[in-house]
């Protein structure tokens, strides 16, 4: 959805685990794997600092942990406009590739729909703190997603 928003909005969009995997040489889950999730949680606060550090408008997708740092969550505030993509733990489960969880590292060894719920759980609180707006995907095509990110943007207030 993000490289979609980020054509309508005429700017360069990027995503934080694609561009940590890009750096490290390496896929999250390995970095998960061979240094555990603190590690990635550095690198992913590095990425962040840096994608928000240059001049200009970007779309950044980032993941759902992001949030899980105060210092994150402060950057966001002050650089950004944030928009909480709401789902349903099934629905999202249902979103994700053919591989499945097994390129999730917080979702292995149990069903994905219950992991998703649980790491809701556990973030709603930073999610509803850090965003200025929030947009239900549940059933919209990618496409529709961005359109109405796109309209919420655009809306007085924001």
């Amino acid at each position: 959805m993000a490289p979609i928003l980020a054509r309508r909005l005429g700017c360069p969009g990027a995503d934080l685990d694609r561009e940590i995997e890009r750096r490290a040489g390496r896929a999250v889950r390995a970095i998960f794997e061979d240094e555990g999730e603190e590690r990635f949680r550095d690198l992913e606060s590095i990425a962040l600092a840096e994608a928000l550090g240059g001049e200009g408008s970007l779309v950044l997708a980032c993941g759902g942990g992001i949030l899980g740092r105060a210092a994150n969550r402060d950057l966001l505030k002050s650089r950004a406009r944030v928009v909480w993509l709401g789902v349903d733990p099934g629905e999202a489960a249902k979103r994700l590739p053919t591989s499945g969880a097994g390129e999730r590292p917080l979702l292995s060894g149990g069903a994905p729909a219950e992991g998703l719920r649980a790491l809701l759980e556990l973030r709603r609180g930073a999610y509803a703190a850090a965003a200025d707006a929030t947009v239900d995907t549940d059933g919209l095509a990618p496409e529709e997603v961005a359109e109405r990110v796109l309209a919420r943007l655009r809306a007085p207030g924001l």
